[in-house]
């Protein structure tokens, strides 16, 4: 396969504290077809510098050159997105904009809990409290000395 052709191919894993993981590739067409490629962060493309990193299944492009290190035959290079998309480390939101609605946290429960309170006072200014019951433990086997 030369340089200038584009293989497809599915991220098998990548490690991402270590840098490295593996694409199985998935064109038929081609002698390399179900081999397991490997990848390393430097050859990653994204379009802003940011942590490059690859997600487990996730389906990308790359060209195919031979290894430098005797370990792996083959070496993905030039790394993106299926026809030049983006990677899903760089479409991944970590920053919400005002706009986008989040869950708002409800603080209902601590204004019935108030009243609750409330309306638990008596008239001699008391507070009812309900005791809590001890939790059941269960008994404690003492083990017999043998004769």
């Amino acid at each position: 396969m030369s340089t200038t052709e584009r293989a497809l191919g599915q991220v098998k894993w990548f490690n991402n504290k270590a840098g490295y993981g593996f694409i199985t590739m998935n064109d038929s067409n081609d002698e390399n077809a179900g081999k397991d490629i490997f990848v390393h962060y430097s050859s990653i493309r994204v379009t802003n510098s940011q942590y490059k990193y690859l997600t487990q299944g996730e389906y990308v492009e790359f060209s195919l050159e031979k290894s430098t290190s005797e370990k792996h035959e083959l070496q993905a290079n030039d790394v993106s997105g299926v026809k030049g998309g983006k990677l899903m480390c760089e479409v991944r939101r970590t920053v919400y904009s005002e706009t986008d609605r989040r869950p708002v946290r409800s603080y209902r429960r601590f204004e019935d809990d108030r009243e609750q309170q409330q309306e638990q006072q008596g008239e001699d200014d008391f507070k009812k409290v309900q005791r809590k019951r001890p939790a059941v433990r269960k008994p404690r086997v003492v083990p017999t000395p043998s004769v």
